[in-house]
């Protein structure tokens, strides 16, 4: 198989400083055209205050329909789809919230999936566990902890839906969650003690 010809970012920086900016926007706006990936990635980079909110819920929509698209459950999800979605935002956009709110998605989705269905492929099994340790990671920033009491509802009903999963996700689901509170809440919170009144 042939070697793609691609320039080092380094060559490619010095030709960029060197070109005018006419040249340069038509550039982004030909790679604006030529795939939706690249539409949505400029799209998160450059959104104005007041579309942060449209651009997530696109990818929301993006991370959801992997598995439950508008015409019913997927017959086979394909995880790297959403993975891909959810650091494509971040990259574009850097936004720790949004992140973890579309990482948390994915996960609730690959739950309802597997309680719907008994089973679920291999690649959504770890993903999910590695999604909720991408969370639990940006949860433990300076920035993602100031984030916790948006999320705790949410967090909360994952870990109790979580009980008697198959394959050991929901295990997994629970040891980072568990950690997680231990290390953010608030002393006072009584995330597990309410998890005791509900049974």
């Amino acid at each position: 198989m042939a070697e793609e010809a691609t320039l080092k970012w380094s060559e490619l920086k010095k030709l960029f400083q060197e070109t005018d900016q006419k040249e340069l926007i038509n550039l982004l706006h030909d790679l604006y055209k030529n795939s939706v990936e690249n539409r949505r990635f400029i799209t998160a980079r450059y959104a104005k205050a007041g579309d942060e909110n449209k651009i997530l819920e696109a990818y929301r929509k993006k991370v959801i329909n992997v598995y439950y698209p508008p015409r019913g459950a997927a017959s086979r999800p394909r995880y790297s789809v959403a993975k891909k979605a959810i650091n494509e935002y971040f990259d574009a956009s850097g936004d720790i919230k949004g992140t973890m709110d579309l990482t948390l998605t994915l996960v609730e989705n690959i739950m309802k999936y597997l309680h719907e269905f008994s089973g679920i492929d291999e690649a959504s099994q770890v993903g999910g566990s590695d999604m909720m340790e991408k969370f639990c990671e940006l949860g433990r920033t300076e920035k993602g902890q100031e984030f916790y009491p948006y999320f705790r509802e949410r967090l909360h009903k994952l870990y109790r839906d979580s009980d008697d999963s198959p394959y050991g996700i929901g295990d997994n689901l629970q040891y980072y969650i568990s950690n997680l509170v231990d290390d953010i809440a608030d002393p006072n919170d009584d995330f597990f003690e309410e998890d005791l009144q509900d049974n």
